[in-house]
């Protein structure tokens, strides 16, 4: 098989898991002999790695497939459907007929992409490769300085109203072996920024006899200057071993970073969700990881109007984060998911979960505009990592965005002072080159 030099765009939504994906299926494109280019318009052939997560994802990318349909009717780019979308919808009748592969199939996009362009509609859904091989697979990064590094596929959990598992299925870790051959490639081709990555990256060992602190142990053990930022676990997980994930945190080339949703500070809300931990066990994990690393990033999850959510539960939620001062918040309204347990709730009038919304919004700015203020007059070192106009963004040790004027060098610590605060971010300029050693 070869691309014959079509041109490939790929766009993705959602998480940097389907990020990950993305970059393989751009790998294994350009290995087959394909094009990959930036802009649809340029394209013969557009990947839409699509996510599930939440009615704003998914209504922005019903209207995006509308108008790539419409585009191909008139001679434009053909359309193939990837990431969480098909397995979960194979009957909406905007995607039937279109060719599409799921997540465990990606190693497959070329075939997909070379049928799609001969006008046949080829569907690899379920076609489940086995965890090693998508460990192995190649990657084309968006940022050459950064690895997004999956560990393992699905979860062990059974929330009430996550999708993400029906698409992605029950946990699959991949060999440590992989993992770390991952990294270390990486690592020597000039990496600064591996971000360990799955659906719930606190679950990863427990299919197969080991636990993720040992494996971050491992990683901080390869040489190199580069960081290490965990993504997102579970706080059942964590709360099981929090000593051991501190440690692991605590390593000088891990991030002092962690990242566990609580969705909700209600105990009875959280049962109905099926999270399998309470709001105290969140709560330590908070503290302790505010006591041991005072300048760290602790972000969380919050989903704001669950079906059963009263007002008090509602008041539950902000006086655990306003005593935690945790003002890193991934906000969702919840939306029914087809298919999932909460789907099946009668939703809570729009107007309320609106007002909770709102509030929720004004608290943890609030907070976050606090932490950063407190900052401001502060020199540390951070990495830029990336242009964004006319600034660089980089990243200090907690992980937090400080944006810096000008466009400077990539992949090299610089020692900044913080001249001023925003709600998500510190504004710098750089004082000297730093040792980050």
């Amino acid at each position: 098989m070869h691309g014959s030099n079509h041109r490939i765009h790929i766009e993705t939504y959602g998480c940097a898991f389907n990020v990950a994906d993305g970059e393989a299926m751009a790998a294994l494109l350009e290995r087959a002999g394909f094009c990959i280019v930036e802009a649809a318009a340029d394209a013969d052939a557009v990947v839409l790695n699509t996510c599930t997560v939440k009615d704003r994802t998914w209504n922005s990318f019903r209207q995006r497939l509308s108008d790539l349909r419409d585009a191909a009717r008139a001679g434009g780019p053909a359309v193939i459907l990837a990431g969480c979308v098909p397995p979960v919808y194979a009957n909406d009748e905007l995607i039937a007929g279109l060719p599409a592969i799921g997540p465990d199939a990606i190693d497959r996009i070329a075939e997909v992409v070379e049928a799609a362009l001969a006008g046949n509609s080829l569907k690899f859904i379920r076609d489940r490769h086995d965890a090693a091989s998508r460990a192995r697979l190649p990657v084309r990064r968006r940022n050459p300085l950064v690895e997004i590094l999956p560990i393992s596929r699905g979860c062990l959990s059974a929330c009430s109203f996550c999708q993400t598992r029906l698409a992605r299925g029950r946990l699959r870790s991949f060999p440590r072996g992989d993992v770390m051959e991952r990294a270390r490639r990486a690592i020597g081709e000039g990496v600064r920024e591996i971000w360990v990555t799955s659906q719930d990256a606190g679950a990863w060992g427990r299919d197969c006899g080991e636990r993720l602190p040992a494996l971050l142990a491992e990683l901080c053990g390869i040489d190199g200057d580069f960081r290490v930022r965990l993504g997102m676990s579970s706080p059942a997980w964590i709360h099981e071993d929090l000593n051991g994930y501190l440690d692991a945190l605590a390593h000088p080339k891990m991030f002092k970073f962690l990242h566990a949703p609580l969705q909700s500070g209600s105990d009875r809300v959280l049962a109905d969700m099926k999270r399998g931990n309470t709001a105290a066990q969140f709560e330590a994990i908070a503290r302790a990881f505010s006591e041991r690393f005072p300048d760290g990033t602790f972000m969380t999850d919050i989903i704001v109007g669950y079906p059963t959510e009263t007002e008090e539960d509602f008041g539950e939620t902000m006086a655990l984060l306003e005593r935690c001062g945790i003002g890193m918040v991934n906000r969702s309204n919840f939306s029914g998911r087809p298919g999932t347990a909460a789907a099946r709730l009668e939703p809570l009038p729009p107007g309320i979960v609106l007002d909770r919304s709102l509030r929720l919004e004004k608290l943890v700015r609030a907070i976050a505009r606090a932490w950063h203020e407190r900052r401001v007059g502060r020199r540390e070192p951070v990495l830029p990592i990336e242009h964004r106009g006319k600034a660089t963004l980089a990243h200090n040790a907690a992980y937090r965005p400080v944006f810096i004027e000008g466009r400077l060098g990539l992949g090299e610590w610089v020692e900044v002072g913080h001249v001023a605060a925003a709600d998500y971010h510190l504004k710098s300029k750089i004082v000297a080159p730093a040792d980050s050693r």
